[in-house]
């Protein structure tokens, strides 16, 4: 059983405003989560091994920065909710193998770019993929190893066609960081 005691008028004045704050600080932080935006800040590094995580990225002569969607939970989930990408921000989805490769947009509210890369880093091909899209864009190869999406239109803005590429070894340390070892994308580190 609980007792409460008759409160001052001073004290019950704190103790109100300090309820208030912390509903309204509350109720903030519930309004302001609720749009997800991706990639706002690119070229700042957040929370390591975390895979909301963006790293930098040379691809040809841009910078970019991306978020690693290295488990299968992380690739199913990619871009799903996010409802906007910093101009060069995006997603490398990293896999093991090279394989040909699909993706479909339920549940991504923004159009993207998509680029299918091998092992190498070498760009193969690039798509564009509509906002909520559910028929599968795949790639022509079978030899897909990476997998970038980006803005809309982002590869043309930025003069990416095939054959531009990236360095596969400069993603080992990111990959260490997110707490995976670079051998099991059999990725090696630059020397």
């Amino acid at each position: 059983m609980f007792f409460f005691k008759k409160i001052s008028g001073r004290a019950a004045l704190l103790l109100g405003a300090s309820a208030i704050l912390v509903l309204f600080g509350f109720g903030a932080c519930v309004f302001f989560a609720g749009e997800k935006k991706c990639g706002d800040v690119p070229g700042i590094l957040r929370e390591r091994k975390s895979f909301d995580a963006a790293f930098p990225l040379k691809l040809g002569n841009a910078t970019i920065f991306v978020r690693l969607a290295l488990t299968e939970m992380e690739r199913q989930q990619g871009l799903t909710g996010c409802r906007g990408l910093a101009e060069n921000s995006g997603m490398l989805f990293v896999y093991p193998d090279a394989d040909s490769r699909g993706f479909w947009m339920r549940g991504v509210p923004i159009n993207l770019s998509i680029g299918f890369f091998d092992s190498s880093g070498k760009l193969l091909e690039k798509k564009e993929m509509r906002a909520n899209d559910f028929s599968v864009t795949s790639s022509k190869s079978d030899q897909v190893k990476f997998v970038l999406e980006m803005p809309e239109g982002w590869f043309e803005r930025n003069a990416i066609c095939a054959g531009t590429s990236f360095s596969p070894e400069a993603l080992a340390p990111f990959v260490a960081e997110r707490g995976f070892s670079p051998e099991k994308f059999e990725i090696s580190s630059e020397n």
